[in-house]
């Protein structure tokens, strides 16, 4: 009736009621004439929809002779207000800081949320009818003017909070929904090294490729953290370097002020290599393009690469090595002449691991491989099964040579900022303070 519902099972508990047929009745008819007084007055907080349900409820109950105990008068206000102003039971997962992505599958069946270091669970709620679930999506997107129908059965946008979210309506799909959480305060090195995702000795050498003039692409499969990393390296970026982003969806969280960001909007045909294109006319010291996808993407970031705009250029780009990025370079029409204008490669990959003892799958998320210069000489190179990275020395003197070259300092000087800079990340810093104190620390901001 209401177009969801709580299920009795599930391996995530969204702790709300399963209501009762007659309750889901009782929400519909107060709906009607919570859009009356709706058009009367303006809400600004969950604070005040609560308090008028809650009466719409008492004034409702007592007018049909229904008798309402204590506990329904607590969950029934609430349960109103996650339908007809809320996001029905996904408002309670996005709430839920473990929840890293949000999946519906189909009217009847129940959703899937993605739990930081436990995988994919089921939660005992599903939507039961398509028009519920449009309702929510519409009320999603509404602070930017987006809206899904049945005419118009796809929505790519973004949720106020920066989350991501994907939807497909029939006939494209049963009715379909992604939300990929956005982190308030993206992943600091410190962060990546208690994580195990790379190791101090390899972020020390990150941190020269990023402050020398020296483009990178970070590449790999889906969901394995290349955005995650990107925001990451742009905490060893000078803080008073101007940065111009351009993307789809707004994902690039960097620290520095002076940034600069477009959002492309295929729906008004402004396309992200017409936004990569003007961003030659705005003087950036480093430019992003969140993601190379296409044949055109890639051929705006080599015109930015090649044409010497910006001290360096960056990019996220599927591919699981270094060599299947070059390969799907070529395949977009890039010339292989034109690979030396990439610095550095540095590919994330998400894996599996399983535990013989407890006969679990694991998710684990590693920096694979990292290739640097005009040739791509290996510097590091991920060990599965010591689960450790495996320094390439011959690659290490020549990447040694060419930062004292672009820095202007001494083979000497090199070593000995290495190493503190190694030391460096080892240090218990969030995101924002990390990179403030590196900017102080080295660079003298």
């Amino acid at each position: 009736m209401i177009g969801w519902k709580i299920l009795k099972d599930g391996e995530y508990d969204t702790k709300l009621p399963c209501l009762s047929a007659e309750e889901e009745q009782v929400i519909s008819l107060v709906e009607e004439r919570f859009r009356e007084e709706a058009r009367k007055a303006e809400f600004s907080s969950k604070k005040d929809v609560l308090s008028l349900l809650r009466r719409l409820l008492s004034e409702h109950a007592e007018q049909e002779g229904i008798l309402l105990d204590h506990e329904q008068l607590e969950y029934l206000p609430e349960m109103a207000r996650l339908h007809i102003y809320g996001f029905a039971f996904l408002e309670r997962l996005l709430e839920d800081p473990e929840v890293e992505e949000v999946s519906i599958i189909g009217l009847g069946k129940p959703a899937y949320v993605f739990i930081r270091r436990d995988g994919w669970k089921s939660v005992n709620a599903t939507f039961t009818d398509i028009q519920a679930l449009t309702e929510v999506i519409n009320k999603m997107a509404k602070h930017l003017g987006r809206r899904i129908t049945l005419q118009n059965p796809k929505l790519n946008t973004i949720l106020e909070d920066g989350s991501r979210l994907h939807a497909t309506l029939p006939p494209l799909s049963a009715g379909e929904l992604t939300i990929r959480k956005f982190s308030e305060e993206p992943f600091s090195p410190p962060d990546f090294v208690s994580l195990h995702s790379m190791d101090a000795h390899t972020l020390s050498a990150l941190s020269f490729i990023m402050q020398s003039d020296c483009s990178l692409v970070v590449s790999g499969n889906t969901a394995s953290g290349k955005t995650t990393t990107l925001n990451m390296l742009f905490s060893f970026v000078p803080k008073n370097e101007r940065i111009v982003i351009a993307e789809e969806s707004p994902e690039i969280s960097i620290p520095h002020k002076q940034q600069v960001r477009l959002i492309a909007n295929p729906e008004m045909g402004i396309s992200l290599k017409d936004l990569a294109y003007d961003t030659l006319r705005m003087r950036p010291d480093r430019f992003i393009l969140g993601e190379a996808r296409n044949r055109e993407e890639t051929e705006a970031l080599f015109d930015s690469l090649l044409g010497g705009q910006a001290r360096g250029c960056y990019a996220t780009f599927h591919a699981q090595s270094s060599s299947e990025t070059f390969r799907r370079l070529s395949f977009f029409g890039i010339s292989q002449m034109d690979f030396a204008s990439i610095g550095a490669v540095l590919v994330q990959r998400r894996m599996l691991r399983y535990d013989p003892k407890t006969r679990k799958n694991r998710e684990i998320r590693r920096m694979t491989e990292l290739t640097f210069g005009r040739e791509h000489k290996p510097l590091f190179a991920y060990e599965p099964k010591k689960d450790c990275w495996i320094e390439d020395k011959k690659g290490m003197e020549g990447f040694a040579q060419a930062i004292c070259d672009s820095l202007g300092i001494s083979k000497k000087e090199f070593s000995e900022q290495f190493e503190e800079r190694e030391a460096f990340m080892k240090k218990k810093l969030g995101f924002l303070e990390f990179s403030d104190s590196f900017s102080k620390e080295f660079y003298g901001l």
